[in-house]
């Protein structure tokens, strides 16, 4: 299912004449079947069982690399670690204001706010980042 994500990845590799290491293979994998939104530390914390020489530094060094070709987004919330997600088609997130967890949504284009945006400021708007935040089921019912 997540095969065509790999794929794709392991071209933009090539292309750039970049070397697939098991390091690499062993992220991109992880974040192609990944749901959750991982941070560095959850995807080194996963992957040191199957490669114990695996370092937090070489973690880092390939979400960089792997951000830079366009393969993941980082997601950034507040002062919060980062968070990573296979570069998919364009959707939002709602977060949990109690756990932290990460939901993604489909939603059409916020294009007239980006058209209004760019006629109030005069910039020349060519992205955004849009999140909602509220409390998740399983914190609302630990609260009850």
């Amino acid at each position: 299912m997540y095969q065509h994500r790999l794929d794709k990845g392991f071209k933009l590799f090539k292309l750039n004449g970049l070397k697939m290491t098991l390091q690499r293979k062993a992220i991109m994998e992880f974040l192609a079947t990944s749901e959750s939104h991982p941070t560095a530390d959850d995807i080194f914390n996963s992957l040191t069982k199957k490669l114990p020489s695996l370092t937090n530094a070489t973690v880092y060094n390939n979400l960089k690399c792997l951000k830079n070709l366009g393969i993941i987004n980082e997601l950034t919330f507040g002062q919060a670690s980062s968070r990573y997600e296979w570069a998919t088609s364009l959707h939002y997130h709602v977060v949990c204001l109690s756990c932290g967890k990460l939901r993604d949504f489909n939603y059409p284009r916020l294009t007239d706010v980006e058209l209004f945006a760019e006629k109030k400021s005069g910039y020349s708007i060519n992205r955004h980042h849009f999140e909602i935040y509220g409390t998740c089921s399983d914190c609302n019912h630990k609260n009850i």
